[in-house]
Formats: C-alpha cells, sequence, structure tokens
C-alpha cells in the first residue's frame, strides 16, 4: 500500500525526493521498509536520502546491514561522507561572525577549532556560550570585538557539548528550565496542551516560560507544539533531571496522562501512555495499577505487531509480563486469564 502511494507522486515528468534524518534511530520495521522501496522495482522516480551519525552505527547495526543487502540487489546507493570543519574552514567563519581578517581571529578560532573538533553546531553554541558570558565582547570604542584566550582556557570549558549546553540551559529563568525538562522528559517534540497539563500551568504561563529558550533557538515554537532545535539541548535539558528522581518524573506525567485521556481515547494514546509508566514502573507497588500497565503494554504491544514493528511489539510484551506476578496464584491466573499472557513455568 505504501508503495502504491508512494507512485502517486514518484513519477517520470515529477520525480520524488524523501529526505530522512537520524536514521540512526530507525527501528527495524522502518529500515525493512526503506529496504523494500528501494528494491522494489515497482517504485520508481524515487531519490532517497538519509543521514546517519556513522559514530553511532556500526558494521553490525541493521542499518549497515540493510544497505549491504540493499547494494548487492542492484539498487544504486551513494555515500557521502560529511566531515567537520577543518582549522582553515573554522578560522573562516569565526572570522566572518566577528567582521574581522583570519590572521586577527586566528588565536580565538584555534581555541574553538581544539574544543569542537570542527563539529558546525558546537562551533556556534561554544561561541555563543563565550559572547554569553561575557568572555567574548564587543568594544564599542574600538568597533571591534575582543576577547582573552587565558580568560577562557581558565573558565574550564569541558570538550563535551552537553556540558556547554547545560551551563547554556542553566543560565536561563527558573520556570524555563522546568518546562524544557519536562519537554525533554516528553520527548524531542510535544504538544502545548501536554505540556500544560504535565507542568500544571495555564497555555500561555507555558509560553512565558518558554520564550527564553525560543530567543535563544534552544526550542522553536511550531502551531501547537513545541520542538528541540537539537536532540543535543534535549540531552542537556534531561540531564539537569537528578538521576535518582527521572523515574518519579515519567511515572507522574504517565499517570497525568492517564488521568486526562478518556478510556475510549487511550489507544490512540498508547504508546506515549505505555512510554512514560515504563520508564517509572519500578515505583509502581500497587497491584492494580501495575496491573493497568501490563494490559496498557499489552495494547500497545498488539498495535506495534499490527503495524508490523516486531521488535517494539516484543519490547512491549516483555514489559507488560514483567508487571505479573511471578507465582501463579489464584489473582496471578484471574490477571493472566484476562491478559492473555503465558503464566510462569518452570522453563519460562
Amino acid at each position: 500500500m505504501f508503495r502504491r502511494f508512494l507512485g502517486v507522486f514518484a513519477r517520470s515528468e515529477h520525480p520524488l525526493a524523501l529526505f530522512l534524518d537520524d536514521l540512526q534511530w530507525l527501528d527495524a520495521a522502518t529500515v525493512d521498509l526503506i529496504e523494500d522501496l528501494l528494491r522494489e522495482a515497482a517504485v520508481r522516480h524515487l531519490l532517497l536520502v538519509g543521514a546517519y551519525r556513522d559514530n553511532e552505527v556500526a558494521a553490525a547495526h541493521p542499518l549497515m546491514r540493510k544497505l549491504t543487502a540493499i547494494r548487492s540487489s542492484g539498487a544504486k546507493v551513494s555515500e557521502i561522507k560529511l566531515g567537520t570543519l577543518d582549522h582553515q574552514h573554522v578560522g573562516l567563519l569565526i572570522a566572518d561572525a566577528l567582521g574581522c581578517n583570519t590572521t586577527t581571529a586566528a588565536p580565538l578560532s584555534e581555541l574553538v577549532d581544539a574544543k569542537t573538533a570542527g563539529n558546525p553546531f558546537f562551533v556556534i553554541q561554544f561561541v555563543e556560550a563565550l559572547a554569553a558570558e561575557g568572555l567574548l565582547a564587543f568594544d564599542h570604542d574600538a568597533a571591534r570585538w575582543t576577547w582573552d584566550v587565558d580568560r577562557i582556557h581558565a573558565k574550564g570549558y569541558a570538550d563535551n557539548v552537553v556540558d556547554l549546553m547545560v551551563g547554556k540551559l542553566a543560565r536561563l529563568p527558573h520556570e524555563g528550565q522546568k518546562a524544557l525538562q519536562q519537554l525533554a522528559c516528553l520527548g524531542n517534540v510535544a504538544d502545548i496542551t501536554t505540556l500544560a497539563t504535565t507542568l500544571g500551568t495555564s497555555e500561555d504561563e507555558v509560553h512565558a516560560a518558554l520564550w527564553e529558550a525560543v530567543r535563544l533557538e534552544l526550542v522553536e515554537r511550531l502551531p501547537g507544539l513545541y520542538r528541540f532545535v537539537h536532540d543535543r539541548v534535549q540531552e542537556a535539558a534531561y540531564s539537569q533531571i537528578p538521576e535518582a528522581t527521572r523515574a518519579a518524573a515519567h511515572l507522574r506525567i504517565g499517570r497525568i496522562l492517564v488521568a486526562r485521556t478518556p478510556p475510549e481515547g487511550r489507544e490512540e494514546a498508547i504508546f506515549e501512555i505505555a512510554g512514560q509508566l515504563n520508564r517509572g514502573s519500578a515505583l509502581i507497588t500497587e497491584p492494580g495499577e501495575r496491573e493497568q500497565l501490563a494490559e496498557f503494554n499489552l495494547t500497545a504491544g498488539k498495535r506495534a505487531k499490527a503495524s508490523t514493528a516486531y521488535a517494539s511489539a516484543i519490547t512491549y510484551l516483555a514489559a507488560g509480563r514483567a508487571l505479573m506476578p511471578e507465582a501463579a496464584g489464584s489473582v496471578a491466573g484471574r490477571s493472566h486469564s484476562r491478559l492473555n499472557l503465558p503464566k510462569p513455568n518452570a522453563s519460562s
């Protein structure tokens, strides 16, 4: 069906190009779909462009195995390896940003290059952090940017962009930090209504709390939702939550989602509900709530299976099974019967 759907748009007179980012995070079912599209002769006039971080994709990664299989089938596959900016290009970028020549900018560009290894995103974030800390400042009398390399070295910036982003987030107002942490728990993107509900505030208060983060281009405000501009920003926001309290944070969000979602609408939101509650399941002690979460996982597993996302289905079903009593007592027996899950035995 999906092949036929793409065929509506991918025609000789109007070829179709699709761009998919972050292929390293694809689930097995989506990787299988990509393989089918590229190997199936029925889908013509289609250009599929994918991007992934090669440092996160080893030879044994499902994506690499599929690419090998696609090449073996005769499909045309081209690879463009994007490297980091070399020292010269970092120097040009810094000189252009500061309105000076590369010779003048050389001491700063050398430091930036050493701290960021030429990663463009890291370069921009690092320079912005220097400006925010006053270590890179505009001298109005001299009409030029000034900096002190020794002071920057003394600041002790880590060679980790997440640490850099954490420092940037720490300068936000408290309410903004709290909102970003909640958004990070919900994922890379969340609708405003859900964010307001989990924060216990109005949508207007959410907008006010995130205004500075939007201004600093840490998140972007889209119609009806907020989204992190980069997964490293989400990672930094999430790292601000003490590790010991993360499970409780997810459990709280999951309970709120259950409470605000009517029973007839829970199946539509089942992946979000099960995902949040599973992250806090270790803190659930009430048998009735554990059984309810097992049912949520069963529903999520069935939906994932129906979508041929078998790996995800197994994960949900295993999570649900782990919530059930190990001893096959009368209550456990009734629960297993109702959930249609196998009772434990000596071999399981």
